[in-house]
C-alpha cells in the first residue's frame, strides 16, 4: 500500500481497553511511514508504549466526570479547559488553514479534545457494545469523518450515517494460536483475572477447583491462572492451602497471549471489549464475569453479544462462587457442550482482521 505521508494524532489513555487498540493501529500506521503524535494520560501504559514505538508523547491531565463528587467534577472541568487551550496551541494553531492533521480518538475523556480539533478530519474507534460518553458527544461533531465500532450492536447508538462495524483492533498473531481436540477426561482451564477487579475471581476459583477435584476424582484438570499484578502471592497461597490435586500454573501476566489462548477448553474472564474480541477471534469458549460496576453495564452487554449466539456463558458477580461452580460443574459433566459452542463462535468475528480501519484512514485526502 503506497500513500503520501500523513500526520496522525492519537487520543487514547488511562486503561488498556483504550490504549492497546491504539497501539495496534500505531504499529500499522508506522509501517505506512506516517508521522504520529500521541496524547494520553500519565496514569496508563501509553507513555511506555510510545517510548517503545518511537512516538512523541504528550501527557494531558484529563479525567472523568461521571460518578464523581462535585469537587472532583470542578477539577475535571478546569483540567478540560486547560487541556483544550494547550491542545489548540500545540496541535491546531500552525495548521488551521492546511487541515493536515488526522485525529484518531479511542474513547475515554482524553477524546473530548476532539471537540477542539479544527485542523483536519476526526476518526473515532469505539471498542464496546455500549459506546462511552466521550465518543457519543464527539460523534455529533461535524469534523468526524468515520466511526468504527467493535461490536455490531454499538451502531444503534450513533445516529450519524458515517458509522461502520469493523471489529476491534487486537494484538494477537492468530496464526500462532492452536486449538486442541477436546478430551473429556483431560480439561484445560484458562483464567484471566485481568487488570480490573481480578481479586474476586482469584479468591473464589481455588475453592471451586478443590470441590471439583473431590467430586470428580477421575477428571484430569489443568489450570492456568493469570491473576494480575500484585496478586501472585495471595493467589498461590489460596491454591496451596486448598491442596487441589489439579495441575496448576499461576502467573501475574502471560508472556505470550497466543500461548495462553492455545489449547484451551474453557476460559474464565472479565468481559472487557478486547477480552471478548480476543476470545471470539481465537474460537475459545468463555465464562464471562462482567465487572458489576462498569459504566452503563457495558461489560455485561459485551458478553451478552456472544451469549445470545450460544457462544459463551455469563456469570454475574452476585453470589459468584455458587453461580460459577454451577456452570463449571455443568461443563465438567457435559464437556461436549464446548464442541457445539465452538462451532457457533467460529462463525463470528469481532476483530478488524481485514484492516478496514487502516484503509479508511489512509484513503483520507
Amino acid at each position: 500500500m503506497s500513500v503520501r505521508k500523513k500526520n496522525i494524532i492519537i487520543c487514547a489513555g488511562g486503561t488498556g481497553g483504550h490504549v492497546f487498540p491504539a497501539k495496534k493501529l500505531c504499529e500499522l500506521l508506522l509501517k505506512e511511514d506516517c508521522k504520529i503524535k500521541w496524547i494520553g494520560s500519565s496514569r496508563g501504559p501509553e507513555e511506555k508504549i510510545c517510548e517503545q514505538l518511537g512516538i512523541e508523547f504528550y501527557s494531558y491531565p484529563l479525567m472523568g466526570f461521571r460518578g464523581k463528587p462535585l469537587f472532583l467534577k470542578i477539577i475535571s472541568l478546569i483540567n478540560l479547559i486547560y487541556s483544550a487551550t494547550r491542545f489548540f496551541f500545540e496541535f491546531q494553531f500552525k495548521n488551521l488553514f492546511d487541515k493536515k492533521n488526522i485525529l484518531i480518538c479511542f474513547g475515554g475523556y482524553i477524546s473530548l479534545l476532539g471537540l477542539f480539533h479544527f485542523a483536519g478530519p476526526i476518526y473515532i474507534q469505539e471498542q464496546n457494545s455500549i459506546p462511552g460518553t466521550a465518543n457519543r458527544y464527539l460523534a455529533k461533531y461535524k469534523n468526524v469523518k468515520k466511526i468504527f465500532c467493535g461490536f455490531p450492536n454499538a451502531l444503534e447508538f450513533f445516529k450519524e450515517n458515517n458509522v461502520i462495524f469493523t471489529g476491534n483492533l487486537i494484538n494477537l498473531n492468530i496464526g500462532k494460536v492452536f486449538n486442541k481436540t477436546l478430551n473429556p477426561k483431560k480439561l484445560q482451564f484458562k483464567i484471566m483475572g485481568g487488570s480490573q477487579g481480578a481479586r474476586v475471581i482469584n479468591n473464589c476459583l481455588p475453592k471451586i477447583f478443590k470441590k471439583i477435584s473431590i467430586d470428580f476424582p477421575e477428571a484430569q484438570i489443568s489450570i492456568h491462572h493469570q491473576c494480575g499484578k500484585g496478586n501472585l502471592k495471595k493467589t498461590k497461597s489460596l491454591y496451596e492451602s486448598l491442596m487441589t490435586n489439579c495441575e496448576i500454573e499461576i502467573f501475574e501476566f502471560a508472556e505470550s497471549m497466543e500461548k495462553f489462548y492455545s489449547n484451551c477448553d474453557l476460559l474464565i474472564s472479565r468481559a472487557g471489549a478486547l477480552s471478548v474480541s480476543e476470545v471470539c477471534e481465537t474460537n475459545n469458549i468463555a465464562i464471562f464475569v462482567p465487572l458489576k460496576d462498569s459504566i452503563d453495564n457495558h461489560q455485561y452487554e459485551n458478553a451478552k453479544f456472544l451469549e445470545e449466539k450460544n457462544s459463551a456463558f455469563i456469570c454475574n458477580e452476585n453470589n459468584l462462587e455458587n453461580n460459577l461452580k454451577e456452570l463449571i460443574y455443568k461443563i465438567v459433566k457435559e464437556p461436549k457442550l464446548i464442541t457445539k459452542m465452538k462451532k457457533n463462535i467460529s462463525r463470528i468475528s469481532l476483530s478488524d482482521n481485514q484492516n478496514i480501519i487502516l484503509e479508511n484512514i489512509l484513503s483520507n485526502d
